[in-house]
């Protein structure tokens, strides 16, 4: 709207304007619905409960390492893996050589001493399961040399003849002299035998793998 205002010999126009009032802006509502505290404090207690299952689980994991025995090997590096030497076979905790040659119980011995070894002295039923078939008939580590019936073996341990598999009928000492001990692989003829110790058989030596 134009307002005319005079002014001595002439006039002064003035605009004035009407202005629209705009209405300030409404404060927004900061009024957040509050979260309950047990909203916030299930995460919590889960994530704590996590952290000490995991704990849990490397203590045991500590435990177990430290509970395996050391393997040789140099202090920081890998352990040493524990191997038989070529031409012997590992079960267990032994290593077993198999000749191809027949000697008498007392050559097959030597043989085996100078290998570092002895006579295989047969603890188990396993140990007899593993051993057999490998020959027909083979040299073991018994004899009952020192008294006609009572069994031991080459370390002076007596043999458990209930724990372990006979051939039929066995020990009989059917020829006399019959005072050494061998593994037979025969039809109807399966286990341990008595011999006369100057046959030459086949013979089976053993070491201890800690004897390596």
């Amino acid at each position: 709207m134009a307002v005319c205002v005079p002014h001595g010999e002439g006039h002064i126009d003035v605009e004035v304007g009407v202005y629209q009032v705009f209405p300030g802006a409404q404060p927004q509502d900061a009024a957040v619905e509050e979260t309950p505290k047990t909203k916030l404090l299930l995460p919590l207690l889960l994530s704590v409960a996590l952290l000490c299952v995991l704990q849990a689980v490397l203590n045991i994991s500590l435990r177990l390492s430290l509970s395996q025995p050391a393997a040789g090997g140099v202090c920081g590096g890998e352990p040493e893996q524990i191997s038989c030497p070529e031409g012997w076979l590992m079960f267990g905790s032994s290593c077993y050589f198999f000749s191809t040659q027949r000697r008498s119980w007392d050559d097959g011995r030597r043989d085996c001493e100078e290998r570092g070894a002895d006579l295989v002295i047969i603890d188990s039923r396993q140990e007899q399961a593993f051993l057999t078939g490998f020959s027909p008939a083979a040299w073991v580590g018994m004899t009952d040399r020192e008294r006609e019936g009572t069994w031991v073996w080459v370390d002076g341990t007596p043999v458990n003849r209930q724990s372990l598999l006979w051939a039929p009928g066995q020990p009989d000492d059917s020829l006399g002299g019959e005072d050494c001990g061998d593994l037979r692989t025969m039809p109807q003829f399966l286990g341990l035998n008595d011999v006369n110790c100057i046959v030459r058989l086949q013979w089976i030596c053993e070491k201890s793998l800690k004897e390596l």
